[in-house]
C-alpha cells in the first residue's frame, strides 16, 4: 500500500512541479532524454550512495531518514524527466500550435 500511495504522491509533485515551472522544462527532445538518462543513472547509483552514507549514521533511529532523504527527490526527479520526455514528444507531434477549429482571417 505504501509504494502505490509513494508513486501518486510524487507523481503529482511531479506534475505540479512541471506546471508550477514552465521556465525549467527541456527545450528540445533530446535535452527531454538526457534528463531522462541522467535521472535513471541518479536513481541506479541510489543503492551505492546509501550503502557509503548508512555506515557513517550515528544511529539506526536516522537511517531511515537518510534513505528518504535521498529516495524521495531522486524519485521525483525520474518522474519529472518522464513528464518533461511525454510532454516534449507530445508537443513536437502536434507541430507545437494548435489543431482545429476554424482559420482566422488577417482583418479579424
Amino acid at each position: 500500500m505504501l509504494e502505490p500511495a509513494m508513486f501518486i504522491g510524487l507523481g503529482l509533485v511531479a506534475v505540479w512541479a512541471y506546471v508550477r515551472y514552465p521556465h525549467v522544462r527541456p527545450r528540445s527532445l533530446v535535452r527531454a532524454a538526457v534528463h531522462v538518462a541522467v535521472s535513471f543513472t541518479g536513481f541506479a547509483l541510489l543503492p551505492t550512495t546509501l550503502n557509503l552514507l548508512l555506515p557513517i549514521v550515528s544511529s539506526n533511529q536516522r537511517a531511515p531518514y537518510v534513505v528518504l532523504a535521498l529516495l524521495i527527490p531522486s524519485l521525483t526527479y525520474v518522474l519529472l524527466s518522464w513528464v518533461w520526455l511525454l510532454a516534449r514528444v507530445l508537443h513536437d507531434l502536434s507541430g507545437g500550435t494548435p489543431r482545429g477549429g476554424h482559420p482566422v482571417s488577417a482583418k479579424s
